[in-house]
């Protein structure tokens, strides 16, 4: 019973720690306000988005789970049912920060190739869209 509550806080102390990481890093998604927001912007807005989500979000939560995986393996004991489980999450964790990588490439492809028929558009990296 004892267990149970501890897992249960340990988990709601670490995401209350990323909400507030994220909602600290997400202060400047929005470029623009008012009337004076363009095409540009909202592309730009996209890209502000999907950089916060894959940096500010995803790292972390990938660092956690490698963690969390990590140590069920080692701390398995001769436990295969515990080894296998740490190995799933940490195989799952590596598929799933992959996966947002690549979304997050077409995602960018796809904002720089739309983007170039927009006035003011200004791809500076491939990976940061700013707005003149």
């Amino acid at each position: 019973m004892i267990k149970k509550y501890f897992r249960l806080s340990l988990s709601l102390a670490i995401g209350c720690l990323l909400v507030a990481n994220s909602a600290l890093a997400a202060g400047g998604l929005v470029p623009c306000s008012g009337p004076d927001c363009t095409p540009c912007y909202f592309l730009q807005l996209v890209s502000n988005i999907t950089l916060f989500l894959v940096k500010d979000v995803t790292a972390p939560l990938a660092g956690l789970l490698f963690l969390v995986g990590g140590i069920m393996m080692v701390a398995a004991g001769g436990s295969e049912e515990r080894f296998k489980k740490g190995k799933k999450i940490f195989a799952n964790t590596a598929i799933g920060v992959v996966i947002v990588l690549a979304s997050w490439a077409i995602v960018n492809t796809l904002i720089t190739t739309l983007g170039s028929s927009v006035e003011g558009f200004n791809p500076g990296s491939w990976w940061s869209v700013s707005c003149q």
